[in-house]
């Protein structure tokens, strides 16, 4: 157990204390938000005396916190007892120890620019927004970098090896882009990765050790060849004690990653920002055009919904499937909170590569006179001919669940779902192919011109042939 508060002036004995920095950069576009504001129905939290973006210490505290916790058991499993020994005990247990791990807030290394992000809620009915579902939220844009810091306090010499592998395992979520911050995680908001790492190890039994620990800040940045992208080995370089016992992998995962290109104009509209801008143009992010995962989550749900009511026509599950997989949908009045869950299927968001962007013109066409509509005419600019990378993790995949996800993609795949607005005048539509990372490291090629694998054969047998799930019917 992790130390506590061991003699009778309450003092936590410390031997040792690590200092870890890093810099985090967000590879898309991402939200921490403060609550409701003038700018925006939800705002960034900022930092009271620079107004610079800031990322809270909590936030990032309980992201790897999460991670780790499905590292050692899988994902949504009964948190391992492993992981209060780095982080302390949760919230409501009187019998747990102090954190460990003190994780500090991150603000941003300069003033980034805001971009406004539109939200709202698709009718799966009538395919059209539904009313009072409309939102917007201020995001930073790709390339914001934050500097990390972690100090890793150390009770007991025979503790520090599997407190610092511990930390080793929830920080490589940062490393390797597996951990996503703030809202819309699920939806391709959040992606981040965390390079220049450096650690070092402060011995606290002596005076010259407190007083490096006091100067920490400065040390660590005081030497650029210290720094590495490897957290592991920025570990091991300070560490004397012995190896870092690894942890295995306990999560269970399917990865797609699909190549789609446009055969179409894709418009996901996005807020003018100035007057000079069309009146609908495609959803940018540092300037450069984007798939949003919540467009591609959206269609993708839809379509799920649509084929499970199709296939499951008599077991009467077709909701709870979509809902197990994509999240529950809420209503304002809902009050039983028990039942909702976050989604299993992350989509991530996408850059669009190569492609043109034009500006039409339209008009409104009076169906009776037809004649243009009085102030009827708008301009769109929509992106064209491009290519994209998208990538869809299925975590923790009951049977059937993978088969119901493959039968949706394979409509994207073969230019049968549209994806984003006017898609009644042929915009939005994809073609590609995929592959397809099973949780056993299996490979398997996607391609709906060719005859389909064994494997997904077997994945959409499985949909098509499981009982009934439980729940309300």
């Amino acid at each position: 157990m992790t130390a506590g508060l061991s003699d009778p002036g309450g003092v936590r004995p410390i031997v040792g204390r690590w200092t870890i920095t890093g810099e985090l950069v967000l590879e898309t576009a991402a939200h921490f938000g403060s609550g409701v504001g003038d700018a925006a129905d939800m705002v960034l939290v900022r930092d009271a005396r620079t107004g610079w973006p800031l990322l809270p210490g909590t936030s990032i505290a309980g992201a790897v916190r999460s991670y780790l916790a499905d590292v050692l058991g899988g994902y949504r499993s009964q948190e391992d007892p492993r992981v209060a020994r780095l982080f302390g005990g949760t919230r409501g247990d009187d019998l747990g120890a102090q954190s460990s791990l003190i994780v500090f807030d991150a603000l941003a290394s300069s003033p980034s620019v805001v971009e406004i992000r539109d939200g709202v809620q698709i009718d799966a009915s009538r395919g059209v927004a539904e009313e009072h579902k409309k939102f917007d939220l201020e995001v930073l844009p790709a390339g914001a970098c934050f500097p990390l810091r972690f100090d890793l306090i150390i009770s007991t010499r025979d503790q520090e090896a599997a407190l610092l592998s511990l930390l080793v395992a929830a920080l490589g979520g940062l490393s390797a882009g597996d951990v996503a911050l703030g809202a819309r995680r699920s939806r391709g908001l959040g992606a981040v990765r965390a390079t220049k790492w450096r650690a070092t190890r402060h011995d606290l039994s002596s005076r010259a050790g407190w007083l490096a620990w006091l100067l920490s800040e400065k040390l660590c940045s005081a030497d650029p060849t210290a720094e590495t992208n490897d957290i592991t080995e920025a570990c091991k370089r300070g560490f004397s004690g012995g190896v870092l016992p690894e942890l295995p992998d306990q999560r269970r995962r399917v990865i797609v990653d699909a190549d789609i290109s446009l055969t179409s104009g894709l418009l996901i509209r996005s807020a003018p920002d100035a007057p000079d801008v069309p009146d609908a143009a495609h959803i940018q992010s540092a300037g450069r055009s984007v798939l949003p995962g919540t467009s591609m989550a959206g269609v993708l749900r839809a379509r799920a919904l649509r084929i499970a009511r199709l296939v499951r026509d008599g077991k009467g599950d077709a909701e709870h499937w979509v809902d197990q997989i994509f999240g529950p949908r809420t209503q304002s009045d809902e009050a039983d909170v028990a039942k909702l869950h976050a989604s299993k299927l992350r989509v991530h968001e996408s850059l669009i590569e190569d492609g043109i962007r034009t500006r039409p013109s339209r008009v409104r066409i009076d169906r009776f006179t037809q004649g243009v509509v009085p102030g009827a005419l708008f301009d769109e600019e929509p992106e064209h001919g491009g290519r994209a990378r998208l990538r869809l993790e299925l975590c923790d995949p009951v049977p059937g669940e993978l088969g119901l996800c493959l039968l949706a993609l394979k409509d994207l795949l073969t230019g049968d779902i549209a994806v984003g607005g006017s898609s009644s005048v042929g915009r939005g539509v994809f073609a590609g192919t995929a592959t397809l990372c099973l949780d056993d490291g299996r490979r398997v090629a996607l391609d709906p011109a060719r005859s389909a694998d064994p494997i997904v054969d077997e994945a959409i047998g499985q949909f098509w042939s499981t009982a009934a799930l439980g729940g309300e019917q």
